[in-house]
């Protein structure tokens, strides 16, 4: 996931950075100018104060579910084991129709589980897509006032110097505009 967000991350800015502004031919020279930005992503998420709160919620709806769950099956094994020492008493027939809704229940809550583990990455998804949407909003603004033609993600570069690289002031900015994000439920 992160290297598709970096391909997709690279490629917006590249795109805004070429239809918002040519690049400078110095006639005198025939030299080749351009304001040049690099940004750490890692750091940016790792420092985003949104990103960590749809973290926390994620991790906190987690582990209500998995106790849910954890219960339920709880009372699936006790169920079991009841029938089985029912075994010998019971009808053939009798302990057949129990062992299937005894199965049924199984496969629903393995079900049950796996919707809500689905809906619950599809929402963290979603909340992490308005915190890149913010965050590539919160760029192109740095990127204008600095007057940069381009902004690369940190991992993309070999060397980055001091003076091109704005990871801190895009955090702050993230921080600024972004706060805090709820995950939905």
């Amino acid at each position: 996931m992160r290297n598709i967000f970096t391909f997709i991350f690279t490629f917006l800015f590249l795109s805004f950075s070429y239809s918002q502004e040519k690049v400078e031919l110095k006639k005198t020279t025939n030299s080749f100018s351009a304001g040049i930005g690099v940004v750490d992503m890692k750091r940016i998420l790792g420092q985003s104060t949104a990103y960590q709160s749809i973290v926390e919620q994620f991790e906190e709806i987690r582990r209500k579910h998995r106790n849910t769950f954890t219960k339920q099956e709880d009372v699936i094994r006790d169920e079991e084991s009841k029938l089985l020492k029912q075994k010998n008493v019971l009808s053939k027939e009798v302990y057949a129709e129990k062992v299937k809704s005894l199965n049924k229940k199984i496969n629903e809550l393995k079900s049950k589980q796996s919707m809500d583990a689905q809906k619950f990455e599809s929402d963290f998804e979603k909340s992490t897509n308005k915190i890149q949407g913010a965050l590539v909003d919160v760029l192109s603004s740095i990127a204008n006032k600095k007057k940069l033609d381009l902004v690369l993600a940190k991992s993309q570069v070999l060397l980055v110097g001091k003076e091109i690289d704005i990871t801190d002031q895009a955090i702050q900015e993230l921080n600024k505009v972004l706060p805090k994000i709820s995950l939905k439920k």
